[in-house]
């Protein structure tokens, strides 16, 4: 039977990818072995799990076929004690392809006598090979000794502990720890190793740790070491212990648990533990999940939602249960890793550190209390925003005094305009609460709540709650909300990007890319006009730190308008040729640049799109030859019939096309400009020269071009950057 290539076959699978543990199959295949590789570490930070085991999938994949190997299929798995690469159907012999590797220039490889020198024979000694292995090859640096080595066969058991011990150095996570006096570091202490290919042990070490065919079951509390001959029986002892790999099946087995233990107490999970990660984290916490049920004292319902999620969250890590109507139920749902012998104590210990923290909640909740909002909003003088761009409360300021920019443009009326003005004021004062102190997460929800509670007007209070959002697929439901979420947004990418800070590469530490990205999702989701040099002309006079830089100004927002690259369109996805097009036509409103990007996706290749789109690539053709730029149109030099014709056409259909453009019409504007121009400029290129010898004739034709080019491109799109495959029936003369 033919073997694979190498690599051929293999199952690549990630997070959400895998429903079953890694199974092995019979080979098809003579002289193959399974490999596996377990990392058992202290129990690893559950947010550095799912990076950890892709980073372990992906390295070991590029290892191995680095190396040659060949294999069916390699998978990785972890839980918070350990790490596993599991390879099926890895081939016993591997062969290396033939290689001529350069080595030094003839000059510096041999003496003027031809004796090898020592830079030559350095080189071979590195390489593995020998001076008999050597050709001159004339390069155009001139002549270098090249070895080559033939194809070889090599025992894949040869290089596996290798192999293997390079895998274990590149594995990187974001904080890591030494545990004892070698250079060895990760994220926790490693304290067992096992590696075996079919029956045969691999060697390699983790410091002063050896691997070995022992795995170690049953939990931190009571393990118990199990010798494994092959990994076989690695996988029949874990599925034994009850032991999930897979993070999808082990994530899957905890809703399984959540929602029948919530069942039997009359009601369902509250779907926060899903939507805001909880369940996730969870998952990572345990590899053996087993599920309870506790109860709290019900006089904490009194608590708002989001504290007593909070709180049931933050340290615990407990799922609250609640009606299917959506209240709140006095119970909540731990997940243990394994079942505990005395389940009882247990549940026990969980309710009374659970009752503490919500009486600690509560008394923050009534001392909060007591204080308005305006009380607040003056102590956030003393919360520093950015040493260089200054406090919280001159922040609340600006976006107060940048408000009515953004309610001119979306026409607020007289009291929502006030209504915004006043949420912007008290956007920023639950920092200084102590429960926003307590549960960072909950800033914003509180300065709900406490406006609400003082008093303040739906309308404030839903905007203070929302103008964090987008977050975790919520996003900002009402107009004052969505409105302060972009001023918000937009105050801090101006600012920073006015001291000098500004994302590069992976490095956002500030959360830029975050700001930009929630400023086109509200944007699109409001859909009305969002000119941002608008916004920026009345926020730089708020802000002493940006007076003279204007130019930072226009870097924010073109990084804003990157981000359409990057936002989640509806369908179709428009093309990414379509959103250059789009971005390179002037204009600065962001929701009109999405309006035209939409439509001209929606025309995808259509013959009317293609015809504009030929309009606009032979003006802007022609156009780049002149050496200045043309001035207006004088018809009186409009000689040729083509040329009038061309002319008349362009003075009976620029205010339709205009009016069609204002009106937002983008597609039936594109269809028109097509048909107007497309035949007509076929006739004029096929019987006028545009670069003639008389200067004055020649700008005026240059004009034309020039007049029927910008009446679509400077407010639709510059359509000469779509990449559309059809042939055009216009060639270029002139």
């Amino acid at each position: 039977m033919k073997k694979p290539k190498q690599g051929e076959g293999s199952r690549v699978k990630g997070r959400g990818k895998s429903k079953k543990p890694f199974t092995l199959h019979p080979s098809p295949f003579t002289n193959v072995a399974d490999l596996l590789l377990e990392i058992g570490t202290e129990e690893l930070p559950a947010a550095y799990l799912h990076d950890a085991v892709e980073q372990l999938r992906r390295e070991g994949e590029r290892l191995l076929h680095e190396a040659g190997a060949r294999f069916a299929a390699i998978e990785a798995f972890g839980t918070p004690r350990r790490l596993v690469l599991a390879v099926s159907r890895l081939e016993a012999v591997h062969t290396l392809p033939a290689e001529e590797i350069r080595g030094p220039s003839k000059q510096a490889a041999f003496t003027p006598t031809g004796e090898p020198t020592g830079a030559l024979t350095g080189f071979l000694r590195s390489r593995g090979g020998t001076v008999e292995q050597t050709k001159l090859v004339q390069t155009d640096k001139g002549e270098y000794v090249y070895l080559v080595k033939p194809a070889r066969q090599r025992q894949t058991a040869a290089v596996l502990p290798d192999l293997l011990q390079q895998l274990l150095g590149r594995i990187r996570l974001p904080k890591t720890m030494r545990w004892d006096d070698s250079a060895l570091r990760f994220a926790r202490p490693i304290r067992w190793l096992l590696a075996l290919h079919g029956t045969r042990p691999v060697a390699i070490t983790a410091g002063r740790l050896r691997s070995g065919r022992v795995t170690i079951v049953g939990g931190p509390v009571r393990p118990r070491r199990v010798s494994c001959a092959s990994p076989a029986t690695f996988w029949g002892a874990v599925a034994k212990q009850g032991i999930l790999l897979d993070e999808r099946r082990r994530r899957g087995r905890i809703d399984e648990l959540v929602a029948s233990a919530a069942a039997q107490h009359r009601g369902i999970p509250a779907p926060e533990a899903a939507t805001h990660g909880l369940l996730d984290e969870i998952a990572n916490l345990v590899e053996r999940p087993v599920a309870f049920v506790g109860h709290f004292d019900p006089q904490y319902l009194a608590l708002p939602r989001e504290v007593l999620l909070a709180s049931m969250g933050k340290y615990q890590r407990v799922v609250a249960i609640q009606t299917r109507a959506g209240a709140l139920l006095p119970q909540f749902i731990g997940v243990l890793d394994g079942a505990p012998r005395k389940p009882d104590a247990v549940r026990k210990m969980y309710e009374h550190i659970l009752n503490a923290r919500l009486q600690d909640s509560l008394l923050f909740w009534e001392q909060d209390r007591v204080r308005s909002l305006a009380v607040m909003s003056h102590e956030v003088s003393g919360v520093t925003f950015h040493e260089k761009i200054g406090t919280m409360a001159q922040k609340q300021e600006r976006l107060a005094a940048l408000s009515g920019a953004l309610a001119q443009q979306w026409a607020l009326t007289p009291q929502e305009s006030e209504a915004l003005r006043q949420a912007c004021l008290w956007s920023k004062s639950d920092l200084v609460s102590t429960m926003v102190k307590e549960f960072p997460t909950l800033q914003g929800i509180m300065g709900k709540q406490y406006a609400a509670a003082g008093g303040a007007s739906t309308a404030v209070a839903e905007a203070i709650g929302e103008h964090y959002l987008p977050l975790a697929g919520t996003a900002p439901r009402t107009l004052l909300g969505q409105a302060l979420s972009i001023l918000d947004k937009y105050d801090t990418l101006a600012g920073y990007f006015a001291i000098g800070i500004e994302p590069t590469g992976d490095q956002d530490p500030f959360g830029l890319r975050r700001a930009a990205q929630g400023i086109v999702e509200v944007a699109w989701l409001v859909r009305r006009p969002l000119s941002l040099a608008a916004l920026f002309a009345a926020w730089q006079p708020l802000a002493p730190f940006a007076q003279g830089k204007a130019a930072a100004g226009a870097r924010a927002h073109r990084y804003i308008f990157e981000r359409l690259s990057t936002f989640d369109w509806p369908k179709p996805t428009p093309r990414r040729d379509v959103i250059a097009a789009v971005l390179a036509a002037p204009g600065d409103d962001l929701v009109n640049a999405m309006e035209r990007i939409v439509a001209l996706q929606a025309l995808g290749h259509a013959p009317e799109l293609v015809r504009a789109a030929k309009v606009v690539e032979r003006t802007h053709n022609i156009l780049k030859s002149a050496k200045t730029q043309p001035a207006g149109v004088n018809p009186s030099l409009l000689q040729e019939p083509p040329e009038r014709a061309l002319w008349d056409r362009y003075e009976a259909q620029k205010e339709r096309i205009a009016q069609l453009i204002g009106a937002g019409s983008y597609a039936e504007a594109t269809t028109l400009y097509g048909q107007a121009f497309f035949d007509p400029l076929h006739d004029f290129f096929d019987q006028v020269m545009v670069n003639v010898p008389d200067a004055a004739l020649q700008q005026n034709r240059l004009a034309l071009m020039q007049a029927i080019k910008v009446l679509y491109t400077e407010r639709v799109a510059d359509l000469s950057q779509l990449e559309l495959l059809q042939p055009s029936p216009l060639t270029t003369t002139g």
